[in-house]
């Protein structure tokens, strides 16, 4: 028997056993699939967290005001009222000779508006260097400059979307909006940003509803309190005291994030800790900050990664043995009521190889067949989930390789013991049997 002739005699064993060979299919089926589409859901995932590490720079720290209570809160009220402030952008600049560029930010909502529209959104003040931290583009117009910076200009950037919500479908450039009390000329607006669906590090920002001014007209014309300040019931003397301390002094203006953008990426690393190390000083060792180092994050997402894979192969790989096991199962029992039709080609010239092989391509074509329909189901269901609940899966043709690479071993494997045990049964006996 050719193995052509082995493999249709394997075929209509299946069709005339259609049940039996459906079930005996499906651990390698579930198994298959579930290879693929886990695999499509990691990559997808690892994708999405390495395109938002991207966006964020891998050569930069993101230094945050922190949210503390108790004990230590109690300490900051007495050694570092201000939380994280203006000057420690300063400090930074004169110490961290690892630091490209020291950008502050200042984050606060306020109504916006364009004739009667009224919208809240957030107002970040920041530098002239911002956009190039942030990788930015700029759709029309230009960004705020060091002379906005230095003169307090009332000009603004708008994100994409907030440029669509208060302007529509006009050109904003050069029209005023008013920002609080204060009306800002839009100088330039910024192009459309991708942010991940996941929103997996609270890290990013979503650049395209954001309103960016010059930071020191943002302390003098918008209030942030800094967590430390003073109790709710002096509310009033508060906000007056912040807006003349404000006007008078930026440097303890309290600011809600420092970005730090290192000379390379190998410098990261070096730049976090003197950076650390800065901060903790001004601050009075009072750890009211926390710091976001996109590399780091970088790292973990990988190993998380390595971690998801070999759970996730270590899953797939049971539901192949159970499969595998069904195989042998069915292949047994199919050596049992076939022992007559092996006599008689033992009897008629076949040999022991012969009847090896003709049962391990009978194990195969199970094999096969139950790892293309479970191929077909793998990728069916990682465009199902991509579809209806709107994560990312990226199919990789690795995984269906060797996804189905496994399968085929699993029917080698477990085809074997059968395939030997209809080679060994003794043609007069088999004769007698039938």
């Amino acid at each position: 028997m050719g193995i052509f002739d082995a493999i249709h005699t394997g075929l209509s064993e299946l069709l005339s056993h259609k049940m039996r060979s459906i079930l005996t299919m499906l651990g390698v089926i579930f198994g298959v699939a579930a290879v693929i589409a886990m695999v499509s859901i990691g990559e997808g995932a690892k994708q999405e967290a390495l395109q938002q590490i991207r966006e964020m720079g891998v050569d930069v720290i993101i230094v945050k005001r922190a949210i503390i209570a108790g004990e230590l809160l109690e300490k900051a009220q007495d050694k570092s009222p201000y939380g994280l402030k203006y000057s420690d952008c300063h400090a930074v600049q004169g110490i961290c000779d690892f630091a490209k560029r020291v950008v502050p930010l200042r984050e606060v909502f306020a109504d916006v508006k364009k004739g009667e529209k009224p919208l809240q959104v957030k107002v970040v003040g920041t530098t002239d260097c911002y956009d190039e931290v942030a990788r930015l583009r700029l759709q029309q117009g230009r960004f705020i400059n060091a002379k906005d910076v230095t003169d307090r200009r009332a000009v603004c950037v708008l994100g994409v979307d907030a440029k669509r919500d208060l302007f529509g479908f006009t050109d904003p450039l050069g029209k005023m909006a008013k920002i609080g009390k204060t009306m800002f000329r839009v100088v330039g607006v910024l192009d459309y940003k991708e942010k991940g669906s996941s929103n997996v590090f609270a890290a990013m920002r979503d650049a395209n509803i954001d309103i960016y001014i010059p930071i020191t007209l943002s302390i003098t014309e918008f209030q942030i309190y800094s967590q430390q300040a003073v109790p709710s019931t002096m509310k009033t003397l508060r906000e007056m005291f912040q807006k003349l301390m404000s006007r008078v002094s930026l440097d303890k203006s309290p600011i809600s994030e420092i970005i730090v953008q290192a000379s390379g990426e190998e410098a990261t690393e070096p730049t976090a800790d003197v950076l650390n190390r800065v901060i903790k000083r001004q601050h009075q060792k009072i750890i009211d900050y926390e710091m976001v180092i996109p590399a780091q994050l970088l790292r973990q997402s990988q190993q998380t990664q390595r971690i998801f894979n070999v759970v996730m192969a270590a899953i797939a790989g049971i539901s192949l043995l159970v499969g595998g096991i069904g195989i042998m199962n069915i292949m047994l029992a199919t050596v049992s009521q076939r022992t007559r039709e092996i006599g008689i080609r033992r009897c008629i010239g076949a040999t022991r190889w012969d009847i090896i092989r003709q049962f391990m391509l009978e194990a195969l074509v199970i094999t096969c067949m139950g790892g293309l329909i479970g191929i077909g189901l793998g990728v069916g269901g990682a465009k199902a989930i991509s579809i209806y609940a709107g994560w990312l899966t990226v199919v990789s043709s690795q995984a269906i390789i060797v996804s189905f690479g496994v399968s085929v071993v699993v029917g080698v494997i477990f085809g074997l013991y059968p395939a030997i045990r209809a080679a060994l049964v003794d043609p007069i006996e088999a004769l007698r049997e039938g």
